[in-house]
């Protein structure tokens, strides 16, 4: 695939991709990575991905990405290039194989990069975890029980259950540290 920055990047886009969602990504990301035991290095690629994991959808026509109501068919193919596209990005910009397996596969329940699964896990549980103009916040347990419908691996669920489980985490982004998320 190659990709035309000029003529295809949507700056606008880049506004629709959520600080907070991608902070409480990064978070539960590096806290599934502590509870599993990931080195210091690994936590730090896994930040990384965490945080451009997303960087494909600048790339979606705006009409689409920011359209009100329910997506067509084509309309929700389009939207799910922007995974191959974040992949392109960060392989080509040379982020490392994990960073550009994690965008690539962060929808994809079969990947076999723990590191993706890791991200896909922390995605799924930020999103359920947030309130939207639209939605309610799910509680702990809904999102854990969405996460066992998208085939999460139980080693993951297991280390979110054991980080978030007992307690009520109101905000997240607390935790998180730009510095520590780039450094």
């Amino acid at each position: 695939m190659t990709i035309n920055i000029k003529d295809a990047l949507h700056y606008e886009n880049l506004k629709t991709i959520k600080y907070t969602h991608l902070a409480t990504t990064i978070v539960y990301a590096r806290a599934i990575a502590e509870v599993l035991g990931y080195s210091k290095e690994e936590i730090h690629v896994i930040e990384v991905g965490a945080s451009l994991h997303d960087i494909g959808k600048s790339f979606i026509p705006p009409s689409i990405l920011n359209k009100k109501g329910r997506l067509s068919k084509e309309e929700r193919e389009i939207i799910n290039l922007h995974a191959v596209i974040g992949y392109e990005i960060l392989k080509s910009a040379g982020y490392g194989v994990n960073v550009a397996e994690i965008a690539r596969d962060h929808h994809n329940p079969m990947s076999k990069n723990p590191m993706a699964q890791i991200v896909r896990a922390a995605d799924i549980y930020s999103a359920m975890r947030e309130e939207r103009s639209y939605k309610k916040a799910k509680t702990h347990e809904e999102a854990m029980e969405v996460l066992r419908a998208s085939r999460v691996p139980q080693n993951i669920l297991d280390a979110l259950d054991k980080r978030y489980g007992k307690k009520t985490v109101t905000n997240p982004i607390q935790s998180f540290s730009v510095q520590t998320a780039i450094a």
